[in-house]
């Protein structure tokens, strides 16, 4: 298991931009729905509590304790898919000289095939739920962090979007219909309404800030 959540941050970025094949875009997707989570949690916390918001305070507080809960679990995920990736690598190479060979390499590759859709689809569906906080929090946010949290939902997007990416790329590869049906079920509707919810999220902030919206 790779150790990137304790090593610097320049460490992670260099091995990302590196000729090796983990950490990758999953991986990287895992970043930015971690970075979406952290955002909306400062947000909050710097909502809650404080008198002259005592309105947002209730919906505050539910957004700081799911946003840390998907923290902490996106976290994971940013080196998870490392690991998914690194297991269809280490199958790649497995011997195929014999027809068990070959069967014992094509059941391994299908696993691993798997755990890499696995791993973006949990960040997929963790970012959809950092999009609906999101759209929370732009309404009852301190107004002063409320540039956060739009920056935060431009993150989960493109966290959410990038996890679709690589679970629809892995899916193709899988003989398991069961599998790839449910996947693709589960997609669906959070791939039709993601695009609504950033686009409800950052029209509440940029109204808040006064500006005109921008990348919806």
């Amino acid at each position: 298991m790779p150790n990137y959540l304790n090593a610097p941050l320049r460490q992670y970025l260099d091995e990302l931009a590196s000729g090796e094949p983990t950490p990758g875009g999953g991986s990287a997707a895992g970043v930015s729905g971690s970075m979406a989570a952290a955002l909306l949690c400062m947000s909050a916390r710097f909502t809650i509590g404080r008198e002259r918001y005592a309105a947002f305070d209730e919906a505050a507080t539910r957004v700081v304790t799911v946003a840390e809960s998907l923290r902490a679990e996106l976290q994971i995920l940013i080196e998870e898919d490392a690991v998914a990736y690194a297991q269809y690598g280490a199958a790649m190479v497995l011997p195929k000289g014999t027809d068990e060979e070959k069967h014992s390499r094509h059941l391994a590759l299908q696993a691993a095939t798997s755990a890499s859709a696995l791993a973006p689809m949990a960040i997929a569906r963790h970012s959809y739920r950092l999009l609906e906080l999101a759209g929370i929090l732009a309404a009852n946010c301190n107004p002063n962090l409320v540039s956060d949290v739009a920056v935060a939902t431009e993150m989960a997007i493109s966290a959410f979007r990038s996890a679709v990416l690589n679970v629809r790329l892995n899916l193709r590869y899988l003989e398991d219909a069961d599998f790839v049906a449910q996947l693709t079920n589960e997609l669906a509707p959070m791939v039709e309404q993601a695009p609504t919810l950033a686009e409800t999220a950052l029209n509440t902030a940029y109204s808040v800030m006064k500006l005109p919206v921008e990348g919806v």
